[in-house]
């Protein structure tokens, strides 16, 4: 970097703001605008007649991040394309369809990030309720549950989505419990600013009528994962504790998918499943369903199996999930396979966890991700960004690890085997001895929340 460009950095990243519009022939202009409304950098992104993505810099600024535009686009041009919606492309449903405002935010975050030193979150994932109709014998929920405080108010949330917005997030996920059960959930959906973020649920598919999907297409929702534990009906139900739920979670992702909603499958591996093939015959039904994705997380020791670490896959079985992916994605139908085993890796973003998301409980808690069950604070005592700040500047998060800390000895030895098999979750940061700065429990601060869950209305 030249000495101009250092200068440039040190004086103007920090007063710089970043925007992006779509013109109507589909291209969208993402303006770097410095003090005094001065246009340091455009970059202009469209998509051409061969699908791929193509952008063009212009500006004082375009030595900076032409590197970066380069490295971004030839990430961008070999993922498969799993599905078009409105002239752009779908490389997987967790992220905005590219070329769109939305897309382009992560050069806003590249930009604060060079200016402030800190990485700032590109996924939130919003749990909003604890209620649920399922019971699953592995759900990674059920430790954050308690009857002595109660999920957050719709304008609460609101604030939340608000907060999340300026932080630079582009995909906002609504999980639970399960997340259609609040009668709010389009309100909240609808809520979210789409020129700045894609939004999708996490569900059990077992609340997706008809008139349900009407109301989540009217609001706006991108894509939804369908939680779906077995490759048959039976062992399915079994595992959710409740009859019928694969037939209903199967008919209602087919009605989302009707309504013109992306739709996958979330599924996690372990080693029994791998070995006898049963993880592979679900991706076939997947396939033969129409369902644009399959998610393959990997068994991890939360939540009901939080002192489990016998359930971590060994290494044989993590290279055939691999494989599995790496063979659907390049297969000549539409579906794409993401996979933790290939995304956590050393040749993947490594842990996601306090990097590139954070997870919120109903209660407002914030943790590095859902299965990670350890708070820096609470949205109803400060803000969001406050927060944030806190988790990556701690010693185990400031670095990168480049794998699932969830499933390292190292990282459970220190922040996860200290917590009591009796504890509700999450545990604040504070009580833990990992950074060998542990406090009493009784000197941790309680969040303010202490009122029964109330029962609520589902949609109807």
């Amino acid at each position: 970097m030249s000495r101009l460009t250092e200068r440039i950095s040190e004086s103007v990243l920090k007063r710089m703001h970043v925007a992006s519009t779509e013109a109507a022939d589909g291209v969208v202009h993402t303006d770097f605008t410095g003090p005094l409304g001065m246009r340091l950098l455009q970059i202009r992104t469209w998509r051409d007649l061969d699908k791929r993505i193509r952008c063009e810099l212009s500006g004082p600024l375009r030595g900076v991040f032409a590197d970066k535009v380069d490295a971004f686009l030839a990430i961008v041009n070999r993922l498969k394309i799993i599905a078009e919606t409105d002239g752009k492309n779908i490389y997987n449903l967790y992220n905005p369809p590219m070329p769109s405002p939305a897309a382009m935010r992560p050069f806003e975050r590249k930009l604060r990030t060079m200016a402030e030193g800190i990485v700032f979150p590109a996924t939130s994932t919003l749990s909003v309720t604890p209620r649920c109709p399922c019971k699953c014998v592995h759900c990674s929920a059920d430790r954050f549950v308690t009857p002595r405080r109660r999920e957050l108010t719709t304008d609460e949330l609101k604030r939340v989505v608000d907060q999340t917005l300026d932080l630079g997030v582009c995909t906002m996920i609504f999980t639970g419990g399960e997340p259609m059960v609040r009668a709010d959930l389009p309100e909240l959906i609808a809520h979210v600013d789409k020129t700045r973020a894609h939004t999708m649920i996490f569900t059990s598919g077992l609340l997706l009528t008809r008139k349900n999907i009407e109301k989540l297409a009217e609001a706006g929702l991108g894509s939804m994962n369908v939680s779906i534990d077995a490759d048959t009906p039976e062992v399915h139900d079994d595992l959710r504790c409740v009859p019928g739920a694969f037939r209903k979670a199967m008919e209602g992702a087919r009605r989302a998918r009707e309504a013109g909603i992306l739709t996958g499958i979330s599924t996690y591996g372990c080693h029994e499943s791998v070995t006898s093939g049963a993880l592979e015959h679900l991706l076939e039904i997947a396939r033969d369903e129409g369902f644009h994705e399959v998610t393959i997380f990997d068994c991890v020791p939360t939540g009901k199996f939080l002192s489990r670490p016998d359930v971590i896959m060994g290494r044989k079985d993590i290279k055939r999930i691999r494989a599995l992916a790496d063979k659907y994605n390049a297969a000549g139908h539409p579906m794409g396979v993401t996979a933790q085993a290939k995304a956590n890796a050393y040749d993947g973003g490594g842990c996601f966890g306090g990097f590139a998301q954070f997870y919120m409980t109903c209660y407002g808690d914030i943790d590095p991700c859902d299965f990670n069950p350890v708070s820096f604070g609470n949205v109803c005592e400060e803000p969001l960004e406050t927060i944030w700040r806190r988790l990556v500047a701690h010693p185990e998060f400031a670095p990168h690890c480049h794998s699932c800390r969830m499933q390292s000895g190292r990282y459970r030895a220190k922040y996860i085997e200290p917590i009591r098999d009796e504890e509700t979750l999450p545990v604040r940061i504070e009580r833990l001895p990992g950074d060998g700065t542990i406090l009493p429990e009784s000197a941790v601060s309680r969040p303010r929340h202490a009122v029964k869950v109330e029962a609520g209305k589902p949609l109807q």
